[in-house]
């Protein structure tokens, strides 16, 4: 598998014949799960092939069921405890329990409405999100009895909605900022993200000149040295912080990529949570 080579904090592994990657960070406290699914071992067909996770992008829905069950088998949770957020590339974060288990795990209309971040701190409610180039972000705290996921495109980044989980963590379980740990996961990096100097102009406002690459007449733009910036500038310890060198856009056996492929194409997710005792 071309993404097997890759050095990273994410280990790959093939469980249940179905590729995963698992961070390999020894901060992780033993009661999270987390995992990020690959593109290969699913049902979808044609541009979605084949283990699309996404509901909204076209696909038959029962081929998004399988592929969703056969992740959740990979990682030994049960898929009637997920929970989704609609994703529109806002910064509002809703805090989620055993009530909400199953929101927008089978139909994309239970999905939580306008949020992009979701935290949590009961057992057995796994927290998902879906990219293809866009950013996802995990959270969880020292003593693991709180996590949180968000879901960061470049008009989230600009939002820092990392920022808005970790103060719903901060408020909603008295944690502080130092108490919390974040890992940026797979997305699509510099090397393929090229963009226009009015995007360029709002990143430098808010980030300063860290996640802009100019070269060659050319401005890229790093969506994870950007969610970075602005979680350490919140509080977050810089060694707590972790960014993975997975790039969506550069493995195509490996990752979906929006940009890479464009419309359609299928969705991975990212999934954390609290074991069940």
């Amino acid at each position: 598998m071309e993404g097997s080579n890759v050095r990273d904090i994410l280990g790959w592994r093939v469980r249940r014949g179905l590729e995963i990657w698992q961070p390999e960070i020894a901060a992780l406290p033993a009661s999270v799960v987390c995992g990020f699914s690959g593109r290969q071992g699913g049902v979808s067909k044609g541009a979605y092939t084949s283990l699309n996770l996404g509901l909204h992008v076209g696909d038959q829905e029962e081929h998004v069921v399988e592929n969703r069950r056969r992740f959740c088998e990979a990682l030994d949770i049960d898929l009637e405890g997920w929970v989704a957020a609609e994703q529109v590339h806002g910064n509002d974060v809703a805090v989620v329990g055993r009530k909400d288990r199953g929101r927008g795990a089978f139909s994309r209309v239970t999905a939580l409405p306008a949020v992009d971040g979701l935290v949590t701190k009961e057992a057995g409610v796994w927290l998902t999100c879906y990219y293809a180039d866009c950013v996802p972000l995990i959270f969880w705290d020292t003593r693991g009895r709180a996590v949180g996921i968000a879901h960061a495109g470049w008009r989230g980044t600009l939002a820092q909605v990392g920022m808005r989980v970790v103060e719903a963590m901060v408020e909603t379980f008295c944690l502080g900022p130092k108490d919390i740990h974040v890992l940026v996961g797979p997305a699509i990096g510099s090397c393929c993200y090229s963009v226009g100097e009015e995007l360029a102009v709002l990143f430098e406002e808010k980030f300063g000149e860290k996640p802009l690459i100019r070269k060659e007449g050319r401005i890229h733009l790093d969506l994870k040295a950007a969610n970075r910036e602005s979680l350490v500038r919140g509080g977050i310890p810089p060694g707590q912080v972790y960014l993975s060198k997975l790039c969506t856009s550069c493995l195509p056996g490996v990752f979906f990529s929006h940009r890479r492929d464009k419309s359609p194409t299928g969705r991975m997710a990212a999934v954390i949570g609290l074991r069940e005792h």
